[in-house]
């Protein structure tokens, strides 16, 4: 079997080469200003984001809207911008937007070219009459340098968690979002004596409010103690803080991802990251999991410093694993989606599909029968040295 079915490429003008004759690609809107993330609102009712412009567009029946429905003051360079979105199912529905926020020195909202403040999600709601966003509350203020690169921004709204929905908060259901390492190199890039967990390079799960979510699998620790924990917020050593941030991760060690998915069958997470010069990865993300950036991308087989210098968060014993693919040479693996319900058709139902940037694929990969790896024949550890092992 092959490593992976290549099931599309990206053609000389823009006309999509498909290899399953199965599916059908059409066009449903086109010449878009630098598109990153859609999210539907109804059936034939979706919103996209503009990255560099910062504006959140609205497209019914086809047809994109002529006002936006947000214009938001962004700082776009590099991977920085308007990054991520999401919409829960409230009446009316709550939209998350990860941004990176830039100074606004005139107040109108509007992208002024400032000085970027943070990466930032908002929550907004949904005026439905007046087709807009408003009343912005803000969920999560994560970090922004130095970058201007390794941002994320991918946002997923999960399934309703155990013990049950919380109706104060949102529809009840989780919020997932992931941020890169921002070029540093602390404790969450695994340097044991970095500097202390400092909301870079990890995946975030919190409530809709942006306080930890039931569940969540750190504990928080002393920024120089790390075996001694705090779980009240206090405690620690003269000198020392409580990392109490740390509640709301859900894994760390990631380099960059531009690819979050929650599997609709069995509920795990799994992201996309993209290595540097070698090993784009997909992963299947449990809770604690370390994803060993940055003394480690691809398999651990075949890198001879091994684990056992990987920081280990307190509350954990250790949760590295291996990724689930990798391609040797990167191809800028992008989003990752598991279709379900025969949307695509009975044969993908057992699927992940994954797209890359650099080439324009889009990758079929099969999954094993309890869907916690893919099941592709002799292709060993799951490495294959780049496009030309795809197809």
């Amino acid at each position: 079997m092959a490593a992976a079915t290549l099931l599309w490429a990206a053609g000389a003008a823009a006309q999509p080469a498909v290899s399953d004759a199965t599916l059908a690609v059409d066009t449903v809107v086109a010449q878009l200003s630098a598109p990153v993330a859609m999210a539907f609102l109804a059936i034939d009712d979706f919103l996209f984001l503009e990255k560099n412009s910062g504006r959140v567009r609205r497209v019914v029946g086809g047809v994109v809207q002529a006002a936006p429905v947000l214009d938001l003051a962004v700082n776009a360079e590099n991977e920085r911008g308007l990054l991520g979105i999401a919409i829960n199912r409230e009446s009316p529905p709550r939209v998350f937007l990860f941004f990176t926020e830039a100074a606004d020195p005139d107040g109108d909202g509007q992208p002024d070219g400032g000085a970027a403040i943070g990466n930032r999600v908002y929550r907004f709601t949904w005026n439905a009459p007046l087709a807009r966003l408003e009343n912005p509350q803000l969920v999560l203020d994560l970090p922004v340098s130095p970058g201007p690169n390794h941002d994320g921004g991918v946002l997923v709204l999960g399934p309703t968690p155990t013990p049950g929905p919380d109706p104060l908060v949102g529809d009840g259901s989780v919020l997932y979002a992931v941020i890169g390492d921002l070029n540093r190199g602390g404790q969450l890039q695994n340097a044991t004596g970095g500097a202390a967990a400092d909301d870079s390079g990890v995946i975030l799960r919190v409530r809709q409010d942006g306080s930890p979510a039931v569940g969540n699998p750190f504990a928080p620790y002393c920024s120089g103690t790390t075996t001694q924990t705090c779980p009240s917020g206090g405690g620690c050593p003269a000198g020392q803080s409580c990392r109490s941030a740390v509640g709301r991760y859900f894994a760390y060690g990631i380099r960059n991802s531009f690819g979050l998915a929650l599997d609709p069958v069995t509920g795990a997470l799994w992201d996309s990251e993209n290595g540097p010069g070698s090993y784009d990865e997909i992963n299947r993300v449990a809770p604690g999991f370390n994803s060993g950036w940055t003394p480690l991308m691809g398999p651990d087989g075949r890198d001879a410093q091994g684990v056992g210098d990987l920081f280990v968060m307190p509350g954990t014993s250790g949760t590295y694993s291996d990724p689930e693919f990798s391609w040797l040479h990167p191809v800028a693996v992008t989003a990752i989606a598991f279709p379900s319900g025969g949307a695509l058709g009975p044969a993908y139902d057992h699927v992940a599909l994954v797209a890359d940037f650099n080439l324009g694929h889009l990758y079929r990969l099969p999954l094993n029968a309890d869907r916690t790896g893919f099941a592709l024949g002799d292709q060993g550890d799951m490495v294959i040295g780049g496009a030309e092992g795809a197809a």
